[in-house]
C-alpha cells in the first residue's frame, strides 16, 4: 500500500494539444526527450505513456480544453496557447492555474476586427455611442472583457467554434479572433482594429500540484526551453483594451 501511495504521489499527467501547435510541441518533446514518440499529427492514440519515465503519461486534447483540465486538477501540467489560458483566467481569475513559462514557439495574436461596412477604424471610435453590438468569437470571455472595458452600452456575445471571420457583417458587427497577423485578417475581408493579445505556447501547472507535488524531474527536462518572454499579468486586459473618454 505504501508503494502504491508513493507511486500515485509521484505520477505526473501531462495535457498535450492537437491542432496548430501539435507539430511544434512534438518537436519540443523530442528535443527534451520526454519519451512520447507516438505524439504526432498522424497518431490515432489520445492516451500516451512515456517510454523514458514510468511515472509520466499524457493525453491529447483540443487546445482550448487544456487550461480547464489543468485548473480542475485532472492534469498536473499542460501545454497550450496563451490565448486559451487568458480566456479562462479573465473570467475565473482565482482558478488554480500557474503560468510556469512561455515556450520558444508560437505565432499570431488575438485581434478585434470588423467588416468594412461597420465603418469602424479604431476600437475607441464611437463604440460607446452605438447600442446593440453583436460580437462573435471563439473567446467569449475575452470578448466580454473587451466590450466592458470599451464601455459599450449594450452588446451580445455569440460564442462559436472556429471561423468567427465569416460572421461579419451579416450576422455580427465585430469578431474577436486569432490570426497570424493583420494581413491575414485583411485577406479575410475584415478591418483589424486592435491587437489584444500576442499568442505563444505556454507551459502551465495546477497550482496545488505545483506547490505540493514533486514535478522537478519533468520540469528539469523543460528548463532549457523555458523563455524569459513575459506572460500577461492579472488584469492585463484593462491596460490593453483602451476605453474611450467618458
Amino acid at each position: 500500500m505504501k508503494l502504491l501511495v508513493e507511486y500515485q504521489s509521484n505520477y505526473v499527467k501531462l495535457a498535450l494539444p492537437k491542432g496548430r501547435f501539435m507539430l511544434s510541441t512534438a518537436n519540443l518533446l523530442q528535443e527534451i526527450a520526454l519519451g512520447f514518440k507516438d505524439y504526432n499529427d498522424k497518431t490515432r492514440q489520445y492516451r500516451l505513456r512515456s517510454r523514458r519515465f514510468p511515472c509520466l503519461s499524457a493525453k491529447i486534447f483540443q487546445e482550448k480544453d487544456i487550461p480547464t483540465q489543468v485548473a480542475i486538477g485532472n492534469y498536473d501540467l499542460g501545454i497550450c496557447g496563451s490565448d486559451w489560458v487568458e480566456e479562462l483566467l479573465v473570467r475565473y481569475p482565482t482558478s488554480a492555474l500557474v503560468r510556469i513559462s512561455s515556450l520558444d514557439y508560437g505565432e499570431g495574436s488575438v485581434y478585434a476586427a470588423a467588416s468594412h461596412q461597420a465603418e469602424i477604424f479604431c476600437p475607441g471610435e464611437s463604440l460607446a455611442e452605438k447600442s446593440n453590438w453583436h460580437i462573435v468569437s471563439e473567446y467569449p470571455n475575452l470578448a466580454q472583457a473587451f466590450a466592458l472595458n470599451l464601455r459599450m452600452k449594450t452588446f451580445k456575445i455569440f460564442p462559436v467554434w472556429g471561423a468567427a471571420e465569416v460572421y461579419p457583417p451579416d450576422s455580427a458587427d465585430m469578431a474577436i479572433l486569432w490570426a497570424k497577423n493583420e494581413d491575414d485578417i485583411v485577406a479575410q475581408g475584415l478591418v483589424p482594429l486592435s491587437e489584444l493579445l500576442p499568442v505563444t505556447a505556454i507551459l502551465i501547472a495546477n497550482r496545488e500540484y505545483f506547490e505540493n507535488k514533486d514535478l522537478s524531474q519533468i520540469l528539469n527536462c523543460f528548463s532549457p526551453k523555458l523563455t524569459s518572454r513575459p506572460t500577461p499579468h492579472e488584469g492585463w486586459y484593462k491596460d490593453k483594451f483602451l476605453s474611450p473618454d467618458p
